[in-house]
């Protein structure tokens, strides 16, 4: 459904415009993907709100969506299952932030060990739309850096006046790990 809203989408644009067969297939490719990820975070929010955790779930969301866009990562191979497996990390997420207690220093090591991972696996290309072109790796590397680096000093700071830097911690470690794909076979 979502597919053949977009293939619409694309046509009503693409009709005043003179636009080459595969300048509408990156438009389309691009619109299905926003509209899927729209509907992944919505859904999530709202089945994790129905459960009382819906600052939380801003919160991974907002970390989530400025990091992995930019670094890449794991990929599944159809919607349900890349929504399920979504589900099932910020469940770990929200379970490891609300049971782990960490210190000063674990968060630190926990955060310097993410940005280390990030910063030796970034960007991580998906092989089914791959990234060739140098200037578009590199800036989504440097993007992903700077980011998840923010993220991280907010950490540090935030540390002694809000519970809520566990969360970007796990948040964070979680995405690093995501960066190591399962094997192609």
């Amino acid at each position: 459904m979502v597919k053949s809203v977009s293939k619409k989408i694309i046509k009503s644009i693409a009709t005043n415009e003179n636009y080459s067969k595969d300048e509408l297939e990156q438009m389309e490719y691009a619109l299905v993907t926003i509209l899927f990820e729209s509907i992944k975070i919505v859904s999530a929010i709202i089945i994790f709100s129905l459960f009382g955790y819906f600052k939380e779930m801003i919160i991974i969301q907002v970390v989530m969506c400025s990091v992995k866009p930019f670094i890449g990562g794991y990929h599944e191979e159809t919607q349900i299952k890349c929504f399920l497996t979504t589900m099932l990390s910020i469940t770990g997420i929200l379970i490891l932030s609300l049971q782990c207690n960490l210190s000063f220093l674990s968060n630190c090591i926990l955060i310097f060990l993410s940005i280390f991972c990030i910063w030796n696996q970034a960007p991580v290309i998906n092989l089914k739309m791959p990234i060739t072109r140098p200037e578009i790796i590199n800036k989504n590397r440097s993007t992903g850096l700077r980011n998840v680096t923010i993220l991280g000093l907010i950490c540090i700071v935030a540390y002694n006046y809000t519970s809520y830097y566990s969360i970007i911690t796990w948040t964070i470690l979680f995405l690093a790990i995501e960066m190591f794909n399962k094997r192609e076979v």
